[in-house]
């Protein structure tokens, strides 16, 4: 082997090493870290924060337009109970015959 490829070969070795504790030091500490918080608590955790977001943008969008949702709230329990009032109405026109 000539000097300039030894010295190549012992450069990327030195690499290789410096790579492979870096990779071997990450992977103590996410093991260290699972062991102390388990997968579960992660999602968990992850779902929480997820659900704080979406209920504070919801309250953001009721903020700025309350009057489109308490329209959109209403159309919804109109919808829910259309039977009962339908045949409510349908009573009350029958005794006006």
């Amino acid at each position: 082997m000539t000097a300039a490829l030894e010295a190549k070969v012992l450069a990327d070795k030195a690499a290789r090493d410096t790579c492979k504790l870096n990779l071997d030091t990450r992977l103590a500490h996410v093991k260290q870290d699972l062991s102390v918080r388990g997968i579960g608590g992660r999602i968990a955790d992850e779902v929480i924060d997820n659900a704080k977001l979406i209920f504070d943008e919801g309250v953001a969008v009721v903020e700025e337009h309350p009057a489109v949702i308490g329209g959109t709230i209403a159309a919804i329990v109109l919808w829910f109970l259309r039977n009962p009032i339908i045949d409510g109405l349908n009573r009350v026109l029958k005794s006006f015959k």
